[in-house]
């Protein structure tokens, strides 16, 4: 029990002492009675009480022995004894008859409440027999502010466990259901902590196995709605759970934020608990709403949901054999089975799907837009995350290989992309479309239209792949949104190997940017050949004239190969344009002005381009 420190200053009023005790001693008295409590003297704690007697001045006595200490909250010497837990000294003034067993502190606390925490059943009885209050109940300010408002004897036996305690203010009859200033009863705490014989005892005094708490401060305290057996199942108290249930409680209770007794056990994994509250009928769809379980971000979990995000795995066969559903939706458009896609746990996939998962199921709606999941199957998940095994177990099962996400993104695209050639030929085996693309507004706007497996397997130099992709028929000519074709793409990354498959095989090497995006973008006409000197790469140069680039080709601006060859500097791409036949002189239109190759080098201070172009020829 909380209280401040002691020092002895005394409260009340001195008037009532007669003449056989002199006004200053009742104040040394009073002393020493709060040290004898303090030390648990009991000769001294006599020895004084046969002094008071001797002077025959029972009124002084009975005023010395109820006065409180200010500094301790009030609280008589009775009381400041057992809360010393000095047992034999309590035991004396207990039995003392001018001590006034129901006094009470600032605070509220009597004896009763002190003995009752202690745990000494045998002075309990002698106070209840003296017609201490049973039920004295704790108010205002200070109380709440000692947290013990509303905490009867009852309650407080049953906090620190004193089963014997508990039994005896029964049998007075404290009452079982009282609930303190949150709203917690004695058996909610019993249940709570564990204290299985407390637990008895009051269900057999007639405490409600379902009451809980309800109020605002329950609210503040997130306890509202904690029954009894909420309490237990939460903190794994099998055999309280068990002995709660059968004696009738419900067990598919709710607190006020709908988490029901069976969601915390299926978080924490107590299996034994799960399987109790399954057995009783705990219902497994209920599911936390509401504002504060939006900022907990668990609104729409079920039991099932909660216990595979914590990989409790056990619990989560449990649930599906007891009937839990996989497809249960969440606030956010998961669900258990998209989740252990997600985990990539292959025995949880397999038992999803075996209870009814929808394998097809992907999220969509606005909460699934924000979070960029619209449209991800579990195929989708286990393609992102590599896992081979699983992609191969959800095919098997039936799992569609075509579909995408919200930007038009499949499953080959992502492993096209990724460079996981054994996805790609299990997607493809599967019936994957080797030219699906994204297509869609989100797609125009992030400009992926158009970009088959092939095109991000070149652009990101997965030789391998990108001649699986042909071999299976991938077209090698497609081109984008922009008109990029997959040769274009890997060209811009320096891939020659890629380019020089792509050609093999078919691509067009004079292919160039030819749609109405292009244009706007001033990258109209381009050409492979254009896009390699642009970035410098000679032996793609060299490589593409070889394959019959076109040296002269010009792109919407009127720029040759030539001109952005000088102009950036490169000057033994110039020599190589020069030597096979680019027209040296061609002039290029920019702001009233015709310019040549030998202009543009000049003015950006290319010397030894200049040099070059001397060499042929070039007019000056």
């Amino acid at each position: 029990m909380p209280y401040p420190t002691y020092s002895p200053e005394l409260t009340g009023s001195t008037t009532g002492a007669e003449a056989n005790i002199a006004d200053g001693d009742i104040e040394r008295y009073h002393e020493e009675l709060f040290e004898i409590a303090q030390t648990g003297d009991i000769k001294r704690l006599k020895d004084l009480l046969d002094e008071l007697d001797r002077h025959k001045d029972s009124t002084t006595k009975k005023e010395l022995l109820n006065m409180g200490y200010q500094s301790v909250d009030n609280l008589t010497v009775l009381s400041v004894a057992a809360g010393k837990k000095h047992k034999s000294i309590t035991e004396i003034l207990a039995k003392c008859p001018e001590v006034d067993v129901n006094k009470a502190s600032l605070s509220g606390i009597t004896p009763l409440l002190m003995v009752a925490e202690v745990g000494w059943p045998d002075i309990l009885d002698i106070l209840l027999q003296r017609c201490a209050i049973v039920d004295p109940i704790p108010s205002g300010k200070r109380a709440e502010e000692y947290k013990i408002a509303g905490s009867t004897p009852l309650i407080g036996a049953t906090k620190y466990n004193n089963s014997e305690c508990v039994k005896c203010l029964l049998e007075y009859h404290a009452n079982p259901n009282h609930q303190n200033h949150f709203g917690i009863s004695a058996l909610m705490l019993a249940a709570e902590q564990g204290y299985f014989e407390c637990v008895k005892l009051l269900i057999q005094a007639g405490a409600d196995i379902d009451l809980a708490p309800s109020g605002p401060l329950a609210l503040i305290m997130n306890i509202y709605g904690q029954t009894p057996l909420f309490c237990a199942a939460k903190e794994g108290r099998t055999d309280i759970v068990k002995y709660l249930l059968d004696r009738g409680a419900n067990p598919s209770v709710q607190n006020h934020y709908g988490i029901s007794a069976l969601w915390i056990p299926s978080q924490r994994g107590m299996l034994k608990v799960v399987e109790l509250l399954l057995n009783a009928g705990a219902e497994t769809h209920v599911a936390p709403f509401g504002n504060q379980t939006d900022k907990l971000n668990i609104t729409g979990w079920t039991p099932l949901y909660a216990a595979m995000k914590s990989r409790k795995f056990d619990a989560v066969k449990l649930l599906l054999k007891y009937g839990a559903d996989p497809n249960a939706i969440t606030k956010y458009c998961s669900t258990p089975f998209l989740l252990a896609s997600e985990i990539c746990d292959l025995d949880i996939i397999e038992a999803c799907i075996e209870a009814g998962a929808d394998l097809d199921f992907a999220p969509s709606g606005y909460d699934a837009d924000n979070l960029n999941i619209t449209g991800q199957t579990a195929l989708f998940m286990a393609t992102l995350k590599d896992r081979i095994n699983i992609v191969k177990f959800l095919i098997e099962k039936g799992a569609q290989v075509n579909i995408q996400n919200r930007y038009g993104v499949s499953p080959l695209l992502l492993c096209s992309e990724s460079g996981n050639r054994e996805l790609v030929q299990i997607l493809i085996e599967a019936g994957a479309n080797v030219n699906i693309t994204p297509q869609g507004e989100l797609a125009e706007e992030n400009f992926l239209v158009g970009q088959t497996p092939l095109f991000v397997a070149a652009k990101k130099g997965h030789v391998e792949i990108c001649e699986y992709l042909i071999q299976n028929g991938a077209d090698v000519n497609a081109v984008t949104m922009t008109g990029a074709s997959p040769l274009y793409t890997a060209i811009e990354e320096d891939h020659l190997e890629v380019v020089v498959l792509l050609i093999r095989c078919g691509a067009d090497v004079n292919q160039s940017l030819k749609v109405q995006i292009a244009h706007d973008l001033q990258i109209e006409n381009q050409t492979p050949l254009f896009c390699a000197c642009a970035k410098g790469f000679q032996d793609i140069v060299e490589y593409l004239i070889e394959q019959g680039a076109d040296v002269n080709g010009i792109e919407n601006a009127g720029q040759s190969c030539l001109h952005i060859a000088a102009a950036m500097g490169y000057a033994d791409i110039v020599r190589i344009l020069c030597e096979r036949g680019a027209n040296i002189d061609q002039q290029f239109h920019f702001e009233g002005q015709n310019l040549t190759a030998y202009d543009l080098a000049k003015f950006q201070q290319h010397d030894d381009v200049c040099q070059i172009l001397k060499s042929f020829n070039a007019r000056q």
